[in-house]
């Protein structure tokens, strides 16, 4: 009977390690997407800028600056209203792989423990 909970311990022991490193591993991926998604965006803000700096500098009209900066504006903001979605997707994502991950886990857990209710069940018969 002790051989059978220290089985059971080590089994939980081992799946609750594998989940770990799934974890780890999702953590690691979502996390590699969204410094992806902010480099992006960073690369594409930085050449807006640029670009707008440049041709404001060549212009002499206040009213032709004003036009570049209105256009920086909508398209910084389309930007960033682009990032935010795709971040947001990126987050949908793992909560689906974190729910999986968690139902998975239970779902296990569940069979080992109504295992071993079974397996002492069967040992306080014999005796």
């Amino acid at each position: 009977m002790n051989n059978e909970i220290f089985e059971n311990v080590a089994k939980l022991t081992q799946q609750t390690l594998e989940n770990w490193k799934k974890l780890g591993e999702t953590n690691l991926k979502i996390g590699e997407k969204l410094l992806a998604e902010q480099v992006e965006l960073t690369s594409s803000l930085f050449e807006i800028t640029s670009r707008n700096a440049e041709e404001a500098t060549k212009t002499k009209d206040v009213k032709e600056i004003a036009s570049l900066q209105a256009e920086m504006a909508q398209e910084t903001g389309k930007l960033l209203v682009d990032s935010a979605r795709s971040c947001a997707d990126i987050i949908a994502e793992a909560g689906k792989v974190y729910n999986q991950l968690f139902e998975t886990t239970l779902k296990t857990a569940g069979n080992e423990y109504a295992a071993a209710a079974k397996t002492a069940g069967k040992g306080k018969k014999a005796a």
